[in-house]
């Protein structure tokens, strides 16, 4: 059972990075900066060693990819449309 949880695991992470690639205009690279930002954040919390913290840092990764992609994607993709409509007067 853990190693059929430590494939799911894996392949979420590699999947979100895929997502993030395959949506590169469209707020991709949010994805892999929040990606990183999540990682850096859990990377200095509470461990007793660096397995954990590491674990803890992929932990933050994995929740810090979505929400950047997420961003990313509402910069990309909504503050063009809010430009225009404000340049339009209407």
């Amino acid at each position: 059972m853990d190693n059929l949880r430590l494939l799911l695991s894996i392949a979420a992470f590699a999947g979100m990075i895929v997502l993030c690639v395959i949506g590169w205009n469209y707020g991709g690279m949010g994805g892999l900066i929040g990606g990183g930002v999540g990682f850096l954040i859990r990377l200095g919390g509470r461990g007793l060693d660096w397995g954990e913290r590491l674990g803890n840092g992929y932990v933050g990764a994995l929740m810090g990819m979505p929400v950047g992609l997420l961003m990313g994607g509402a910069y990309a993709i909504g503050v063009p449309y809010l430009l225009a409509a404000i340049n339009s007067g209407g």
